[in-house]
Protein backbone atom coordinates (compact mmCIF):
# COMPACT_ATOMS: atom_id res chain seq x y z
CA UNK A 1 0.00 0.00 0.00
CA UNK A 2 1.84 3.21 -1.12
CA UNK A 3 1.47 6.83 0.72
CA UNK A 4 -1.30 7.95 -1.61
CA UNK A 5 -3.37 4.57 -0.41
CA UNK A 6 -3.09 5.80 2.89
CA UNK A 7 -4.27 8.56 2.81
CA UNK A 8 -6.88 8.19 0.85
CA UNK A 9 -8.33 5.18 3.26
CA UNK A 10 -7.54 7.80 6.37
CA UNK A 11 -9.99 10.54 4.44
CA UNK A 12 -12.37 7.97 4.24
CA UNK A 13 -12.49 7.08 7.11
CA UNK A 14 -12.81 10.60 8.98
CA UNK A 15 -15.96 11.27 6.07
CA UNK A 16 -17.47 8.20 7.44
CA UNK A 17 -16.48 8.26 11.03
CA UNK A 18 -15.00 11.08 11.87
CA UNK A 19 -11.89 9.69 12.40
CA UNK A 20 -8.45 11.77 12.93
CA UNK A 21 -5.84 11.55 10.28
CA UNK A 22 -2.05 12.55 9.97
CA UNK A 23 -0.94 12.86 6.58
CA UNK A 24 0.76 16.10 5.81
CA UNK A 25 -1.17 18.13 3.37
CA UNK A 26 1.87 19.81 2.36
CA UNK A 27 3.93 16.72 1.16
CA UNK A 28 0.99 15.05 -0.22
CA UNK A 29 0.50 13.88 -3.62
CA UNK A 30 -2.70 15.51 -4.95
CA UNK A 31 -3.31 14.80 -8.59
CA UNK A 32 -2.83 11.06 -7.57
CA UNK A 33 -4.95 11.35 -4.58
CA UNK A 34 -7.64 12.88 -7.15
CA UNK A 35 -6.81 10.07 -9.34
CA UNK A 36 -7.21 7.36 -6.56
CA UNK A 37 -10.29 9.48 -5.75
CA UNK A 38 -12.05 9.04 -8.73
CA UNK A 39 -10.87 5.48 -9.63
CA UNK A 40 -13.12 4.57 -6.82
CA UNK A 41 -15.80 6.94 -6.68
CA UNK A 42 -15.42 8.75 -3.60
CA UNK A 43 -14.30 12.29 -5.13
CA UNK A 44 -17.61 13.74 -3.26
CA UNK A 45 -17.03 12.16 0.00
CA UNK A 46 -13.72 12.86 0.03
CA UNK A 47 -13.96 16.34 -0.90
CA UNK A 48 -16.16 17.32 1.66
CA UNK A 49 -14.22 15.86 4.07
CA UNK A 50 -11.23 18.28 3.25
CA UNK A 51 -11.04 21.04 5.46
CA UNK A 52 -10.30 24.65 3.96
CA UNK A 53 -7.28 24.27 5.11
CA UNK A 54 -5.84 21.30 3.10
CA UNK A 55 -7.66 22.53 0.07
CA UNK A 56 -4.89 25.52 0.21
CA UNK A 57 -2.24 22.63 -0.50
CA UNK A 58 -4.36 21.56 -3.76
CA UNK A 59 -2.44 22.78 -7.01
CA UNK A 60 -5.18 24.93 -8.71
CA UNK A 61 -5.45 22.75 -11.73
CA UNK A 62 -5.92 19.53 -9.52
CA UNK A 63 -8.79 21.76 -7.75
CA UNK A 64 -10.65 22.87 -10.58
CA UNK A 65 -10.89 18.83 -11.74
CA UNK A 66 -11.91 17.59 -7.95
CA UNK A 67 -14.46 20.83 -8.10
CA UNK A 68 -16.12 19.94 -10.90
CA UNK A 69 -16.12 16.45 -10.73
CA UNK A 70 -17.79 17.02 -7.40
CA UNK A 71 -20.40 19.34 -8.94
CA UNK A 72 -21.11 17.33 -12.09
CA UNK A 73 -21.68 13.69 -9.62
CA UNK A 74 -23.77 15.74 -7.16
CA UNK A 75 -26.21 17.08 -10.29
CA UNK A 76 -26.03 13.32 -11.57
CA UNK A 77 -27.28 12.19 -7.83
CA UNK A 78 -30.18 14.89 -7.89
CA UNK A 79 -31.37 13.78 -11.26
CA UNK A 80 -31.46 9.93 -10.38
CA UNK A 81 -32.93 10.85 -7.24
CA UNK A 82 -35.49 12.66 -8.78
CA UNK A 83 -36.22 10.46 -11.68
CA UNK A 84 -36.52 7.64 -9.18
CA UNK A 85 -38.75 9.06 -7.55
CA UNK A 86 -41.52 9.49 -10.36
CA UNK A 87 -40.55 5.83 -10.89
CA UNK A 88 -42.01 4.85 -7.61
CA UNK A 89 -44.98 7.25 -8.27
CA UNK A 90 -45.68 5.63 -11.33
CA UNK A 91 -45.28 1.99 -9.75
CA UNK A 92 -47.45 3.10 -6.98
CA UNK A 93 -50.25 4.03 -9.20
CA UNK A 94 -49.61 0.75 -10.89
CA UNK A 95 -50.09 -1.16 -7.38
CA UNK A 96 -46.97 -2.94 -7.89
CA UNK A 97 -45.07 -3.33 -5.06
CA UNK A 98 -40.96 -2.74 -5.19
CA UNK A 99 -37.73 -1.71 -3.22
CA UNK A 100 -35.16 0.20 -4.16
CA UNK A 101 -31.52 -1.39 -4.60
CA UNK A 102 -27.83 -0.41 -3.91
CA UNK A 103 -28.19 3.09 -4.86
CA UNK A 104 -29.83 5.51 -2.33
CA UNK A 105 -30.43 2.91 -0.63
CA UNK A 106 -27.60 2.34 0.73
CA UNK A 107 -27.17 6.15 1.01
CA UNK A 108 -29.49 6.05 3.35
CA UNK A 109 -27.19 5.35 6.08
CA UNK A 110 -24.21 7.37 5.43
CA UNK A 111 -23.32 10.44 7.94
CA UNK A 112 -24.89 12.65 4.47
CA UNK A 113 -26.13 10.34 1.84
CA UNK A 114 -26.14 12.91 -0.83
CA UNK A 115 -22.36 12.45 -0.97
CA UNK A 116 -22.75 9.22 -1.72
CA UNK A 117 -22.34 8.71 -5.75
CA UNK A 118 -24.99 7.11 -7.55
CA UNK A 119 -24.84 4.90 -11.15
CA UNK A 120 -27.61 3.42 -11.93
CA UNK A 121 -31.44 2.81 -10.30
CA UNK A 122 -32.02 -0.67 -9.42
CA UNK A 123 -35.62 -1.95 -8.89
CA UNK A 124 -36.52 -4.82 -7.47
CA UNK A 125 -40.01 -6.37 -7.94
CA UNK A 126 -42.15 -9.88 -8.37
CA UNK A 127 -40.99 -12.11 -11.42
CA UNK A 128 -44.45 -11.66 -12.61
CA UNK A 129 -44.54 -7.63 -12.54
CA UNK A 130 -41.48 -7.35 -14.56
CA UNK A 131 -42.15 -7.14 -18.01
CA UNK A 132 -45.25 -4.54 -16.41
CA UNK A 133 -42.60 -2.57 -15.04
CA UNK A 134 -40.57 -2.67 -18.41
CA UNK A 135 -43.54 -1.21 -20.83
CA UNK A 136 -44.72 1.48 -18.16
CA UNK A 137 -40.85 2.89 -18.33
CA UNK A 138 -41.27 2.72 -21.93
CA UNK A 139 -44.15 4.83 -22.21
CA UNK A 140 -41.73 7.07 -20.31
CA UNK A 141 -39.21 7.38 -23.02
CA UNK A 142 -36.44 4.54 -22.03
CA UNK A 143 -35.52 2.33 -24.85
CA UNK A 144 -35.37 -0.60 -25.74
CA UNK A 145 -34.65 -3.59 -23.18
CA UNK A 146 -30.79 -4.34 -23.05
CA UNK A 147 -29.68 -7.74 -21.84
CA UNK A 148 -33.16 -9.51 -21.74
CA UNK A 149 -31.62 -12.58 -21.11
CA UNK A 150 -30.03 -11.43 -17.94
CA UNK A 151 -30.38 -14.10 -15.22
CA UNK A 152 -31.69 -11.41 -12.78
CA UNK A 153 -32.39 -8.07 -14.78
CA UNK A 154 -33.67 -6.22 -17.65
CA UNK A 155 -31.74 -2.64 -18.04
CA UNK A 156 -33.41 0.18 -19.95
CA UNK A 157 -32.00 3.12 -20.76
CA UNK A 158 -33.32 6.62 -21.46
CA UNK A 159 -30.08 9.41 -21.97
CA UNK A 160 -27.77 9.45 -19.16
CA UNK A 161 -30.45 7.23 -16.86
CA UNK A 162 -30.41 3.48 -16.87
CA UNK A 163 -32.95 1.64 -14.80
CA UNK A 164 -32.51 -2.11 -14.07
CA UNK A 165 -35.86 -4.12 -13.03
CA UNK A 166 -34.65 -7.16 -11.04
CA UNK A 167 -36.71 -10.15 -10.92
CA UNK A 168 -34.20 -11.39 -8.59
CA UNK A 169 -31.10 -9.90 -6.53
CA UNK A 170 -27.42 -9.76 -7.94
CA UNK A 171 -25.22 -12.50 -6.70
CA UNK A 172 -27.11 -15.54 -6.59
CA UNK A 173 -25.85 -17.22 -9.84
CA UNK A 174 -22.31 -17.66 -8.42
CA UNK A 175 -23.11 -20.01 -6.07
CA UNK A 176 -26.13 -21.22 -8.11
CA UNK A 177 -25.56 -25.28 -7.19
CA UNK A 178 -25.25 -24.35 -3.95
CA UNK A 179 -27.81 -25.52 -1.04
CA UNK A 180 -27.21 -22.17 0.45
CA UNK A 181 -28.32 -19.94 -2.25
CA UNK A 182 -31.44 -21.80 -2.44
CA UNK A 183 -32.09 -21.14 1.17
CA UNK A 184 -31.44 -17.52 0.73
CA UNK A 185 -34.62 -17.49 -1.99
CA UNK A 186 -36.40 -18.84 -0.12
CA UNK A 187 -35.52 -16.07 2.81
CA UNK A 188 -36.11 -13.42 0.22
CA UNK A 189 -39.08 -14.13 -1.27
CA UNK A 190 -41.39 -11.84 1.38
CA UNK A 191 -38.62 -9.62 0.89
CA UNK A 192 -41.62 -7.27 -1.29
CA UNK A 193 -44.04 -8.14 1.70
CA UNK A 194 -41.64 -7.35 4.19
CA UNK A 195 -40.16 -3.87 2.64
CA UNK A 196 -40.17 -0.78 5.38
CA UNK A 197 -40.08 2.80 4.09
CA UNK A 198 -36.89 5.28 5.68
CA UNK A 199 -37.56 8.74 4.30
CA UNK A 200 -40.25 7.73 2.06
CA UNK A 201 -38.34 5.11 0.07
CA UNK A 202 -39.33 1.83 -0.35
CA UNK A 203 -36.01 -0.58 1.23
CA UNK A 204 -35.62 -4.20 2.06
CA UNK A 205 -35.94 -4.78 5.78
CA UNK A 206 -33.08 -4.81 7.82
CA UNK A 207 -31.77 -8.38 7.62
CA UNK A 208 -32.86 -8.74 4.05
CA UNK A 209 -30.69 -5.85 3.52
CA UNK A 210 -27.69 -7.37 5.19
CA UNK A 211 -27.77 -10.06 3.32
CA UNK A 212 -28.64 -8.42 -0.51
CA UNK A 213 -25.25 -6.03 0.54
CA UNK A 214 -23.37 -8.91 1.40
CA UNK A 215 -24.56 -10.57 -1.85
CA UNK A 216 -23.84 -7.58 -4.02
CA UNK A 217 -20.41 -7.15 -2.47
CA UNK A 218 -19.49 -10.52 -3.14
CA UNK A 219 -20.11 -10.66 -6.79
CA UNK A 220 -18.48 -7.68 -7.55
CA UNK A 221 -15.66 -9.05 -5.87
CA UNK A 222 -15.20 -12.61 -7.54
CA UNK A 223 -15.90 -10.99 -10.85
CA UNK A 224 -15.98 -7.51 -12.12
CA UNK A 225 -14.17 -5.92 -8.99
CA UNK A 226 -15.16 -4.68 -5.68
CA UNK A 227 -14.58 -0.68 -5.31
CA UNK A 228 -13.46 1.25 -1.79
CA UNK A 229 -17.14 2.78 -2.61
CA UNK A 230 -19.19 -1.07 -1.74
CA UNK A 231 -16.94 -1.50 1.27
CA UNK A 232 -18.27 2.16 2.91
CA UNK A 233 -21.43 0.92 2.12
CA UNK A 234 -20.98 -2.35 4.52
CA UNK A 235 -19.34 -0.12 6.54
CA UNK A 236 -21.74 2.44 7.03
CA UNK A 237 -24.92 -0.20 7.41
CA UNK A 238 -23.05 -2.15 10.21
CA UNK A 239 -22.45 1.05 12.45
CA UNK A 240 -26.13 2.18 11.94
CA UNK A 241 -27.65 -1.17 11.76
CA UNK A 242 -25.58 -4.02 13.62
CA UNK A 243 -23.65 -1.89 16.42
CA UNK A 244 -23.29 -4.06 19.43
CA UNK A 245 -23.23 -0.94 21.78
CA UNK A 246 -26.70 -0.33 20.83
CA UNK A 247 -29.25 -2.75 22.13
CA UNK A 248 -30.92 -3.24 18.78
CA UNK A 249 -28.04 -3.54 17.01
CA UNK A 250 -26.98 -6.41 19.33
CA UNK A 251 -30.43 -7.99 18.76
CA UNK A 252 -30.57 -7.87 15.15
CA UNK A 253 -26.99 -9.24 15.01
CA UNK A 254 -28.39 -12.58 17.18
CA UNK A 255 -30.99 -12.63 14.25
CA UNK A 256 -28.86 -12.55 11.35
CA UNK A 257 -25.72 -14.32 12.29
CA UNK A 258 -27.08 -17.85 12.36
CA UNK A 259 -28.88 -16.94 8.98
CA UNK A 260 -25.46 -15.90 7.60
CA UNK A 261 -23.82 -19.07 8.67
CA UNK A 262 -26.49 -21.11 7.00
CA UNK A 263 -26.09 -19.35 3.44
CA UNK A 264 -22.29 -19.18 3.77
CA UNK A 265 -21.90 -15.46 3.85
CA UNK A 266 -20.63 -15.34 7.77
CA UNK A 267 -16.97 -15.43 6.67
CA UNK A 268 -17.40 -13.37 4.10
CA UNK A 269 -19.19 -10.99 6.47
CA UNK A 270 -16.48 -11.07 9.15
CA UNK A 271 -13.63 -10.49 6.43
CA UNK A 272 -15.18 -7.17 5.13
CA UNK A 273 -16.21 -5.97 8.82
CA UNK A 274 -12.48 -6.19 9.91
CA UNK A 275 -11.78 -4.25 6.37
CA UNK A 276 -14.05 -1.95 7.92
CA UNK A 277 -12.38 -2.03 11.48
CA UNK A 278 -8.49 -2.03 10.25
CA UNK A 279 -8.35 0.14 7.50
CA UNK A 280 -11.79 2.80 7.64
CA UNK A 281 -11.68 3.10 11.45
CA UNK A 282 -15.38 1.51 11.80
CA UNK A 283 -14.99 1.40 15.79
CA UNK A 284 -13.91 -1.82 16.96
CA UNK A 285 -16.95 -1.95 19.70
CA UNK A 286 -19.27 -1.69 17.11
CA UNK A 287 -18.83 -5.43 16.30
CA UNK A 288 -16.25 -7.35 18.27
CA UNK A 289 -16.99 -10.71 16.09
CA UNK A 290 -15.57 -9.56 13.09
CA UNK A 291 -11.98 -9.76 15.40
CA UNK A 292 -12.37 -13.40 15.04
CA UNK A 293 -11.46 -13.02 11.31
CA UNK A 294 -7.86 -13.36 9.93
CA UNK A 295 -6.40 -9.45 9.77
CA UNK A 296 -4.27 -11.03 6.95
CA UNK A 297 -7.13 -11.68 4.32
CA UNK A 298 -8.44 -8.30 5.08
CA UNK A 299 -5.41 -7.03 4.20
CA UNK A 300 -5.16 -9.05 1.15
CA UNK A 301 -8.97 -7.82 0.32
CA UNK A 302 -8.02 -4.25 0.97
CA UNK A 303 -4.72 -4.60 -1.49
CA UNK A 304 -7.27 -6.22 -4.39
CA UNK A 305 -9.72 -3.04 -4.18
CA UNK A 306 -6.76 -0.96 -4.12
CA UNK A 307 -5.29 -2.40 -6.91
CA UNK A 308 -8.37 -2.65 -8.76
CA UNK A 309 -10.72 0.23 -8.36
CA UNK A 310 -14.49 0.68 -8.37
CA UNK A 311 -15.63 -2.13 -10.76
CA UNK A 312 -12.22 -2.87 -11.63
CA UNK A 313 -11.41 -0.08 -13.73
CA UNK A 314 -7.79 0.29 -12.57
CA UNK A 315 -7.29 -3.02 -14.46
CA UNK A 316 -8.72 -5.31 -17.32
CA UNK A 317 -10.42 -8.48 -15.31
CA UNK A 318 -12.02 -9.44 -17.89
CA UNK A 319 -12.02 -13.15 -18.19
CA UNK A 320 -10.70 -13.28 -14.67
CA UNK A 321 -13.77 -15.15 -13.47
CA UNK A 322 -12.76 -18.52 -15.52
CA UNK A 323 -9.65 -19.34 -13.53
CA UNK A 324 -10.76 -17.91 -10.24
CA UNK A 325 -13.63 -19.53 -8.86
CA UNK A 326 -13.25 -20.83 -5.07
CA UNK A 327 -15.38 -23.98 -5.37
CA UNK A 328 -13.14 -25.67 -7.58
CA UNK A 329 -10.00 -27.68 -6.90
CA UNK A 330 -7.75 -25.83 -9.12
CA UNK A 331 -7.47 -23.86 -12.32
CA UNK A 332 -8.86 -26.15 -15.11
CA UNK A 333 -11.71 -27.43 -13.30
CA UNK A 334 -12.44 -23.84 -12.52
CA UNK A 335 -12.63 -22.92 -16.20
CA UNK A 336 -14.82 -26.19 -17.21
CA UNK A 337 -17.24 -24.92 -14.19
CA UNK A 338 -17.46 -21.09 -14.54
CA UNK A 339 -17.61 -21.62 -18.83
CA UNK A 340 -20.85 -24.36 -18.10
CA UNK A 341 -22.10 -21.71 -15.87
CA UNK A 342 -21.49 -18.65 -18.19
CA UNK A 343 -23.40 -20.59 -20.85
CA UNK A 344 -26.56 -20.98 -18.92
CA UNK A 345 -26.77 -17.67 -17.38
CA UNK A 346 -25.78 -16.16 -21.28
CA UNK A 347 -27.87 -18.63 -23.11
CA UNK A 348 -30.65 -19.69 -20.48
CA UNK A 349 -32.27 -22.08 -23.02
CA UNK A 350 -29.04 -24.50 -22.18
CA UNK A 351 -30.89 -24.98 -18.54
CA UNK A 352 -34.30 -25.74 -19.85
CA UNK A 353 -32.77 -28.13 -22.99
CA UNK A 354 -29.63 -29.68 -22.05
CA UNK A 355 -29.00 -30.94 -25.24
CA UNK A 356 -27.61 -27.73 -26.50
CA UNK A 357 -24.73 -27.19 -23.72
CA UNK A 358 -22.45 -28.95 -26.12
CA UNK A 359 -22.50 -26.09 -28.66
CA UNK A 360 -23.11 -23.49 -26.51
CA UNK A 361 -19.57 -22.61 -25.84
CA UNK A 362 -19.43 -22.04 -29.17
CA UNK A 363 -22.48 -20.02 -29.65
CA UNK A 364 -20.60 -17.28 -26.79
CA UNK A 365 -17.63 -17.25 -28.48
CA UNK A 366 -19.93 -16.70 -31.70
CA UNK A 367 -21.35 -13.72 -29.63
CA UNK A 368 -17.94 -12.26 -27.91
CA UNK A 369 -16.17 -11.76 -31.43
CA UNK A 370 -19.26 -9.84 -32.67
CA UNK A 371 -18.95 -8.15 -30.04
CA UNK A 372 -15.51 -7.52 -29.85
CA UNK A 373 -15.33 -6.59 -33.19
CA UNK A 374 -17.98 -3.58 -32.41
CA UNK A 375 -15.64 -2.48 -29.66
CA UNK A 376 -18.17 -3.92 -27.00
CA UNK A 377 -16.04 -5.92 -25.42
CA UNK A 378 -12.09 -5.77 -24.44
CA UNK A 379 -9.23 -8.50 -25.45
CA UNK A 380 -9.73 -11.76 -23.87
CA UNK A 381 -6.47 -12.90 -22.49
CA UNK A 382 -6.58 -15.97 -21.42
CA UNK A 383 -3.00 -17.10 -19.98
CA UNK A 384 -2.89 -13.41 -18.58
CA UNK A 385 -5.80 -14.31 -16.55
CA UNK A 386 -4.56 -17.97 -15.64
CA UNK A 387 -1.57 -16.75 -13.92
CA UNK A 388 -3.24 -14.55 -12.34
CA UNK A 389 -6.18 -16.97 -11.12
CA UNK A 390 -3.90 -19.08 -8.68
CA UNK A 391 -3.47 -15.92 -6.53
CA UNK A 392 -7.03 -15.17 -6.33
CA UNK A 393 -8.82 -18.52 -5.96
CA UNK A 394 -6.76 -18.56 -3.36
CA UNK A 395 -8.19 -15.64 -1.85
CA UNK A 396 -11.68 -16.22 -2.47
CA UNK A 397 -11.40 -19.81 -1.32
CA UNK A 398 -10.26 -18.27 2.06
CA UNK A 399 -13.54 -16.61 2.13
CA UNK A 400 -15.61 -19.40 1.79
CA UNK A 401 -18.80 -18.06 -0.07
CA UNK A 402 -21.81 -19.92 0.02
CA UNK A 403 -20.23 -22.73 1.84
CA UNK A 404 -22.53 -22.83 5.30
CA UNK A 405 -20.98 -22.94 8.23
Amino acid sequence: MNHTEKILLQLTARALFDSPTDFDPAATDWAALYREASNQSLTILLWDALTEEERRFLPKTVAWYWEQDMLIHLLNNEQLRNEQQHILQLLTGAKIPCVILKGSSAAIYYPNPTLRTMGDIDILVKPEHQMEVVHILQEQGYGDVVGDEHHCHMALHKEDYTIEVHREVNGLFLGKKSKCVQRIRRYLEDALERRQYIDGLPVLADDQQAVVLLLHKLEHFLTSGLGLRQICDWAVFVEEKLNAQRPDGKRQWKTLEPLLKDFGLLTFAGVMTRVCIDYLHLPREAAPWAMAYDGETAEKVIEQVLREGNFGQKVDRYGERLFADPHSSNRVTSFVRVLSDACREHWPACDRHRILMPVAPFVLLGRYCVQRKRGERPRLRLIQKYRQGGRDQKLYKELKPFIAE
